[in-house]
């Protein structure tokens, strides 16, 4: 066992920030969300334009920021864009609130305590290359969030297909990808077995 990088727990820590637009999308109106994410990724987009343009600005956000940025983004887009990106698609593909809604919660609760167990207890590598521990955490904790959505049945599926896709090594920002995938796979299996018990 070994203790969790400072940088880990910083970047982990900005990326609870994600709740704002989670429970935003929860207790507004969905145009509005839309309308915040899309402000949102064109200031992002804009701000990382203006970091690679201007050295002394990407010099201030590397000694800055350092740990929310990981290393190899010094240089290339942050996964920001990609978890404001994932976001925004998942609100405006799917349109049952509450997959996309778990979906949510299952990014920023699950991959978070992931990646922090894997980096402490991760010893065993699954055949994606991650952390058989980190893979386990993120089941147990989305199921834990699911069942605050759903029954244990449904809340177990999804913490499954949760765990899975947060296993692979995506090439793109696993940031973008999970939330879309989440929300479109539970939306399938909502049409194959009941998900009751929504909160309300």
């Amino acid at each position: 066992m070994v203790g969790v990088p400072r940088d880990e727990i910083k970047r982990k820590g900005f990326h609870l920030l994600s709740l704002i637009y989670v429970f935003g999308y929860w207790y507004l109106s969905k145009i509005t969300v839309v309308c915040g994410l899309v402000i949102a990724i064109v200031i992002v987009v804009l701000l990382e334009y203006l970091r690679f343009k201007i050295l002394r600005l990407n010099n201030f956000f590397k000694n800055n920021f350092k740990g929310v940025y990981r290393p190899e983004e010094a240089d290339k887009i942050s996964g920001l864009t990609g978890t404001l990106s994932g976001a925004l698609l998942a609100i405006l593909i799917f349109p049952n609130r509450y997959m996309v809604f778990a979906s949510f919660l299952y990014f920023v609760f699950g991959d978070s305590a992931a990646a922090l167990t894997g980096k402490i207890f991760g010893g065993h590598k699954t055949f994606a290359g991650k952390s058989l521990e980190g893979s386990l955490t993120c089941l147990a904790v989305c199921f834990i969030a699911g069942l605050f959505i759903f029954n244990w049945q449904f809340a177990l599926a999804g913490a499954v297909i949760a765990a899975i896709v947060e296993a692979v090594p995506w090439k793109i920002s696993d940031n973008f990808w999970m939330q879309i995938i989440n929300a479109g796979v539970l939306t399938l299996l909502s049409y194959i077995m009941s998900p009751v018990n929504y909160i309300r």
